[in-house]
């Protein structure tokens, strides 16, 4: 029986050794070698060892991205811990939700952060700085491989739950490292590519920005807050080589590069996630980096991360409503369909259909923290396992197509509305990507509602030119300075219908 937590160790102590002279993190101020992140690691583990050697519970991450966040990260994997992200940008009520669920008693905290530690009510004496003295700190086979424990959980991100309380999803050692290897079979890096990490630790798709960075030998570059509101010119300034974000990360750097145009041939690679691709976004970039290779990515939390890619060509087989396919399986992961309580297998010669797309794969977890949550599981005739995403897809010339989640397919008067396929003539028509369709009001709607970004002229939406049946049309049309985004990057839904609901339209 392998062993996940330590393979993931081993497999990071070769890369320290192997590259030890390289760059492991290189940020504003600092240059930090392998060799030196490997002492971080140790210093971090000595620190959180001698807090209470024999506790087996998660610790807290109150870190933004940084070389210490990641060092806290292998530290924890070191000490057979879980960790939580604890996102300093959260809500103090969230944070204290997440803190108490996941039954968090130490926290690895930034200096600059200790008196949210403190509101937080974790005890002064549980606040463990990452100001550690690296001199002397125990590193080699010792450090990193730790002591034995029981704990098969590396990680627990708190994404958001139906209920309006976080969902704890822990993802296992053995999660990861099959992520690991799956998705550098698909993706690989080359070991001397710069790679930036603008996402959340509390994002999931942070996971794929830091992991495969370091176990690849890679230079990881995290970006400060301020830099997000320029990423264009932290691509240039850092010569990013590898880029991964959200595709509305790239819809700013696109904006800021009509008014400010900054050099970007640095960037080689590209992967996103996290939301629709659309093609006229990667046309765009595609343009701004033209030597580049683009890559769309798809998965939940549930499964690590990611679980189907497609690399980017601007043939017309490639999109679906104007997005572009999220691809076909990574390695080892089985795809199937369910479609009014029938199960699909899909395999290539499938012929076109469409459904909720289900995931069989060593990446899925077993079920949420909170035990009393049913994880949404599927099992066939056989009796083998799979994830139910509530992603609407169609399998089409043995690729995958999303459609959109079951939950934004809406009824109207009657009317079922997928609002993806709304907001891909309104986007035709209108030609931005800068918009958003929403429902109002948020339970038993009547109408759809357009939000459109920066236009002073709201448009006028006829049936005729938009191609689209009256009942589909959104009755009301308002520009907004800014689309509000979650902490994530992602399109924030939720907060434009409360804007919605505030004003009482």
């Amino acid at each position: 029986m392998t062993d996940g937590r330590k393979d993931l160790l081993r497999r990071f102590q070769a890369v320290v050794e192997i590259r030890a002279d390289a760059l492991a993190v290189r940020d504003a101020s600092r240059r930090i070698t392998y060799a030196e992140f490997g002492q971080m690691v140790g210093a971090f583990r000595a620190v959180l060892h001698c807090a209470e050697p024999k506790a087996q519970s998660p610790v807290g991450l109150l870190l933004d991205r940084s070389a210490e966040a990641y060092a806290a990260m292998w530290a924890a994997i070191s000490e057979g811990r879980a960790y939580v992200p604890l996102n300093p940008r959260y809500p103090t009520s969230r944070l204290r939700t997440i803190i108490e669920a996941a039954g968090i008693e130490h926290v690895f905290c930034d200096p600059k952060l200790q008196d949210k530690a403190l509101d937080l009510g974790i005890e002064p004496d549980r606040i463990l700085s990452v100001d550690s003295d690296l001199e002397g700190a125990d590193w080699g086979a010792s450090a990193l491989a730790g002591r034995r424990s029981k704990n098969t959980i590396a990680y627990i991100l708190y994404t958001s739950g139906s209920t309006g309380q976080p969902k704890g999803v822990p993802i296992t050692y053995d999660n990861l490292l099959a992520f690991a290897d799956n998705i550098t079979q698909t993706i690989p890096y080359p070991p001397d590519s710069v790679c930036s990490q603008v996402c959340e630790l509390s994002f999931d798709f942070s996971v794929h920005e830091i992991y495969q960075a370091l176990l690849s030998g890679c230079t990881l570059c995290p970006a400060r807050q301020i830099d997000l509101f320029n990423p264009a010119e932290f691509i240039s300034k850092n010569q990013i080589t590898v880029w991964i974000s959200v595709p509305s990360l790239v819809r700013v750097i696109l904006s800021n590069q009509k008014r400010q145009p900054l050099a970007l041939e640095s960037v080689r690679l590209s992967i996103f996630n996290g939301e629709p691709l659309t093609v006229s976004i990667a046309r765009e970039w595609q343009a701004a980096i033209p030597g580049a290779t683009v890559w769309n990515s798809y998965g939940p939390t549930e499964c690590t991360v990611a679980v189907t890619a497609q690399k980017w060509e601007d043939r017309e087989d490639l999109s679906e409503i104007d997005v572009v396919s999220i691809g076909v399986p990574i390695p080892n992961c089985e795809i199937a369909l369910l479609d009014d309580h029938t199960f699909f297998p899909l395999h290539s010669t499938t012929t076109s259909r469409s459904g909720e797309l289900l995931l069989k794969t060593p990446q899925c977890f077993c079920g949420y923290a909170d035990a009393a949550i049913t994880p949404p599981f599927f099992h066939d005739a056989r009796g083998s396992v799979y994830y139910k995403t509530g992603d609407r897809v169609l399998w089409r010339d043995g690729r995958l197509f999303h459609l959109g989640r079951l939950d934004h397919q809406v009824k109207i008067r009657g009317h079922r509305i997928e609002l993806m396929e709304v907001e891909w003539h309104l986007r035709k028509a209108l030609k931005t990507d800068a918009l958003a369709v929403v429902t109002y009001p948020r339970q038993q709607p009547t109408e759809l509602v357009l939000f459109i970004e920066g236009q002073d002229l709201i448009p006028r939406l006829a049936a005729e030119p938009l191609g689209l049946p009256t009942y589909m049309l959104p009755k009301r049309c308002i520009s907004v300075k800014a689309l509000p985004v979650t902490p994530h990057g992602k399109l924030d839904r939720i907060a434009l219908q409360s804007l919605l609901e505030e004003n009482e339209c």
